[in-house]
């Protein structure tokens, strides 16, 4: 069954404008209030994420608009390697969905290489879906708990309270891409029906997903 789709994601880029400061704008999804959510950004010295308590530093995004700017100021950077990350629940340092990278001898005001997340839908039936997933290096999906899910409808705010979705599949692979597959959708796939394909981060204090945390999406229209 062919689809049409319109994918989302969480942008993230970013310059060095001294030794003591990086510069960041980021873009979130649809729909997000970042303030709201817990969105932040840490940095960490080394090539890969670590744990929240490790990083030089952690500042939680102050603006409620979807997108925005940040910079990191009065740090000390050496010669040497450094990632930023940009988190969607600032209580878990398992919510990375964006990456910058800051290798050693980086130039000033030059665009650093970026790690997103995209979801992508690759096939649909009439009660079935496979969608493939791409987030940042070193992202374990499962042990952190990733998860994809599907909603009736365009992308909305009310996605971020877990409103109208029709189901949701854990993802059982510890890689940072791959594929998801639904079966046995309920009630199918209606055609000419407008859905809605995320990619959460995380579960919430009842063990559930935590649809606050969606970090990449993909709209699609069965035909």
């Amino acid at each position: 069954m062919a689809v049409v789709q319109k994918q989302f994601t969480i942008d993230l880029a970013g310059q060095v404008q001294s030794g003591t400061m990086v510069s960041l704008d980021f873009d979130a999804l649809p729909g997000s209030n970042p303030k709201a959510l817990g969105y932040f950004i840490a940095i960490w010295q080394g090539s890969q994420i670590q744990a929240l308590e490790n990083a030089l530093t952690k500042q939680d995004i102050e603006t409620g608009t979807q997108a925005g700017s940040t910079t990191f100021e009065n740090l000390a950077l050496a010669d040497l390697d450094y990632i930023i990350g940009f988190g969607v629940d600032s209580d878990s340092g398992t919510s990375i969905c964006a990456t910058l990278n800051i290798p050693k001898g980086s130039p000033r005001f030059t665009p650093l290489e970026t790690n997103l997340s995209t979801l992508e839908l690759q096939y649909s039936s009439s009660n079935s879906l496979i969608a493939t997933f791409v987030t940042p290096p070193y992202n374990l999906a499962a042990t952190n708990n990733n998860w994809v899910a599907l909603f009736k409808g365009q992308l909305t705010a009310n996605m971020y309270k877990g409103l109208n979705v029709i189901t949701t599949t854990m993802v059982e692979d510890n890689t940072n891409e791959g594929a998801v597959a639904m079966n046995k959708i309920p009630d199918g796939l209606v055609r000419f029906q407008k859905y809605t394909l995320v990619y959460g981060m995380g579960l919430d204090k009842s063990g559930k997903p935590n649809y606050s945390n969606l970090v990449s999406a993909a709209e699609f229209t069965v035909s």
